[in-house]
């Protein structure tokens, strides 16, 4: 058996090998079926081509209306936000008119009111020893 293998392993390669035979030149049906299936990917290329334009020209628009809304959600919260800030400021400006003139008007009960808040502050944060 061993030798079997060995003499097929060892066996010269044919002395000369023909050359492959040309290529035959395709039929007419043939290059009609490659012919159709050229232009069939033709279409589905520019079919593949105006989808995605489609698409992009979609989302194009998707995103500036989106910006827009943003750009107009912005608009407002920072018109609401100044707003806010402006009655805040009032509202302090007035407090702290009124409180200017509670003081001129009783300036006793205003001094001892500070120092009794001032000796209430300082038993808590001091403690007791």
């Amino acid at each position: 058996m061993e030798d079997d293998k060995t003499a097929e392993v060892t066996a010269a390669p044919a002395a000369a090998e023909e050359p492959a035979p040309a290529p035959a030149a395709p039929s007419a049906d043939a290059q009609g079926r490659l012919e159709a299936a050229r232009r069939f990917a033709e279409e589905q290329y520019d079919r593949l081509r105006q989808a995605t334009a489609q698409q992009m020209e979609t989302a194009r628009r998707f995103a500036t209306e989106q910006m827009e809304n943003a750009r107009r959600y912005t608009d407002t919260a920072r018109r609401q936000i100044n707003e806010g800030w402006d009655v805040t400021c009032d509202k302090a400006k007035d407090l702290h008119r009124v409180g200017q003139e509670y003081v001129r008007s009783n300036p006793t009960g205003s001094v001892l009111g500070a120092l009794g808040v001032g000796v209430i502050l300082g038993l808590l944060i001091g403690g007791r020893k």
